[in-house]
């Protein structure tokens, strides 16, 4: 398994979504069968068009053959609808956005009219391509529409017997200023979309994964993992937040949560961690050896009483920890055995106020359960 798989290391226990990483939005199934079905559409209409006419100026091809272009296009734009439906990349994403561009480009260049209705269609590649997979694609439909229209425009005029009226110059205008609203919208709708699925992963408290990010997350990496890359699972919990709250307050509840937020991820030192609910903590990370669990047990019971006896409020911890595949193939599973556990560092915990449970007789006894 790569390391991104578990992180960014320069941000401990932070989990970036695939979507983010690859740049681009991943549409669903229903998205992708309304954009080649729009395809089909204009497909549709470019060949009642084109064979209504008696001719097209004698630029490249004859009526017969832009026909036979379009349907090698049906074809092409078919097999792109086959691919797109198996799994969506940047690769099939481009070579689907260069088809529609070549077609449309090959339109423009033999439409008969002064004013070229057809051009209109660089605008639905630009709605349907660019507006459909974030401002990553975006940006490069509107750069290959510019290089589209500047192409077959030239070619209209220098071959085709057209010539430049205050039509076109208004056409021209008007198609770049729409062309720019729509990516300075464009802009403003990928950060807010951004921010809403900052929001909808992430806590606002402590800036770890909620529990919607956790499970997508874990839906993400045991996908991946299976029975050949093991995860070990670690599940905390805040023996006395509860009363941390009634004594001093909500406010010294939410700092104590945001510090142990940053011992916990910080100590867990790669991997996911996130905010299950509450004063519970979740960190899922590649397989360790009980040695090394216990070494991140006792770094997180360390700083968290020092940092207790430091700001005179009471802080401790349980912890239990859970193995995949051994103990579960997702994350509900696996967090149900961590938290057989964590009781079990409870019920070895003494009564005193932030004493230390045994970690070391917890971590073997979940190596060998």
């Amino acid at each position: 398994m790569q390391s991104s798989d578990w992180g960014d290391r320069r941000h401990p226990c932070r989990w970036m979504a695939e979507t983010g990483e690859a740049g681009f939005w991943v549409p669903d199934r229903s998205e992708i069968v309304t954009q080649f079905f729009t395809r089909y559409l204009f497909f549709s209409l470019a060949v009642v068009y084109f064979s209504t006419l008696e001719s097209v100026p004698p630029v490249l091809f004859s009526i017969e053959q832009l026909l036979l272009a379009l349907g090698a296009y049906f074809f092409l734009n078919s097999w792109f609808f086959h691919q797109a439906l198996r799994g969506v990349t940047l690769l099939k994403i481009r070579s689907a956005m260069s088809a529609d561009l070549l077609i449309v480009a090959l339109c423009v260049i033999h439409d008969p009219n002064p004013i070229p209705p057809s051009a209109l269609a660089f605008l639905m590649v630009l709605l349907g391509n660019g507006m459909r997979y974030g401002m990553r694609l975006f940006s490069e439909v509107l750069g290959g529409i510019f290089l589209g229209m500047a192409i077959s425009f030239t070619l209209r005029y220098r071959l085709g017997g057209f010539e430049i009226g205050a039509g076109d110059v208004f056409f021209g205008v008007f198609w770049v200023t729409l062309a720019l609203y729509a990516y300075i919208l464009m802009g403003r709708i990928e950060g807010q979309r951004r921010q809403l699925d900052y929001r909808s992963r992430f806590d606002a408290l402590t800036g770890l994964l909620n529990r919607h990010g956790l499970l997508a997350a874990a839906d993400s990496i045991f996908d991946k993992t299976n029975t050949r890359s093991p995860a070990t699972v670690l599940f905390a919990d805040l023996n006395q937040f509860k009363s941390v709250n009634d004594r001093y307050g909500h406010g010294a509840g939410d700092r104590v949560l945001a510090e142990f937020a940053q011992i916990f991820s910080e100590s867990a030192e790669t991997g996911v961690c996130g905010r299950w609910g509450g004063d519970e903590f979740v960190a899922i990370l590649p397989l360790r050896e009980a040695a090394a669990v216990r070494q991140i047990f006792e770094r997180i019971e360390v700083r968290t009483a020092a940092w207790s006896r430091s700001n005179g409020l009471p802080m401790a911890v349980s912890l239990g920890v859970s193995h995949a595949p051994r103990d579960g193939h997702d994350l509900v599973t696996l967090l149900s055995v961590a938290d057989i556990h964590l009781y079990q560092s409870k019920s070895q915990q003494p009564e005193t106020a932030g004493a230390s449970p045994n970690y070391r007789t917890l971590v073997d006894e979940s190596e060998t359960s």
